[in-house]
């Protein structure tokens, strides 16, 4: 194991991020640059025309790279590294309701397990692809019909995330089918956790299924769509951010899509107050 992989794992970044930022260091090594030329390959690849959503994961493995492998501190880090410039990531959508009946119809026809079961956990959980491919056994709490996962997520902050009822009946059926052995909830056919790469490939098979109803679908919209629906039913922010997981409560703000229908919700709420009218 080198150096960066084992910082990156003390710094309990998911394995997911670390094979990510690991590629993007192979990326940087197999155009001949390494130790402190990695700077300069940076400020290359980072410029005004590339998606902020790109640059960040390239500046945060390089940051990652200078502090295990050349030990930085993190304030050289900061000094080293250029600003994070670039245009906006476009917005992510979250599912309408419609769409959502949509695809979980679409996962039923186009996804083997078990990423049938995964793509269909996304939505009522809210959970990371990461999260929740890489999910023990062991995290898995039951109490009779009320299911909870208990786990660390990004950051290594635990997360506990409750199970609907409909989602515990969706667990025991997998249980009782697959009879998935070993410590992985979500094995592949090896004996290891399946791959995130492997979940996203049907979330692309069923967005080129219907390209004009789900045109953008992926995990991390299926997570936008959690938080939305949340909003909508009456949660708070604070908890949709625990649910979520989010440090910051910011980060949960971004993640909310108010519709037309709660925005006239909102006003029409003034109608009984304004008299004479």
């Amino acid at each position: 194991m080198s150096r960066l992989d084992k910082h990156m794992r003390r710094q309990g970044l998911l394995a997911s991020t670390q094979d990510k930022y690991a590629t993007i260091i192979k990326e940087a090594e197999d155009a001949g640059h390494e130790g402190h030329s990695i700077v300069d390959w940076l400020h290359r690849k980072i410029h005004a025309r590339v998606p902020i959503g790109t640059v960040l994961p390239l500046r945060a493995a390089v940051k990652h790279y200078l502090m295990s492998e050349l030990g930085y501190t993190a304030d050289e880090v900061q000094e080293a590294l250029p600003k994070a410039k670039g245009v906006p990531s476009r917005v992510r959508d979250a599912l309408s309701v419609q769409q959502l009946a949509l695809y979980f119809m679409a996962v039923e026809e186009h996804a083997p397990e078990p990423s049938r079961t995964i793509l269909m956990l996304l939505p009522p959980t809210g959970m990371r692809i990461g999260e929740i491919t890489r999910l023990h056994k062991s995290e898995i709490e039951r109490r009779g019909n009320r299911w909870q996962f208990r786990f660390r997520g990004k950051g290594g902050v635990e997360r506990k995330v409750p199970l609907n009822p409909a989602s515990v009946r969706l667990l025991e059926g997998y249980f009782n089918e697959r009879q998935p052995e070993g410590e992985w909830v979500f094995p592949n056919p090896a004996g290891h956790p399946i791959s995130t790469h492997t979940v996203r490939k049907y979330t692309r098979k069923i967005a080129g299924a219907y390209p004009m109803d789900l045109p953008d679908l992926s995990p991390h919209v299926l997570r936008h769509t959690a938080a939305s629906l949340w909003l909508k039913q009456g949660k708070d922010l604070k908890t949709v951010q625990a649910l979520l997981g989010h440090k910051n409560i910011a980060t949960t703000s971004r993640y909310l899509h108010p519709d037309d229908d709660m925005l006239q919700d909102a006003v029409d709420s003034f109608d009984t107050l304004m008299p004479g009218y």
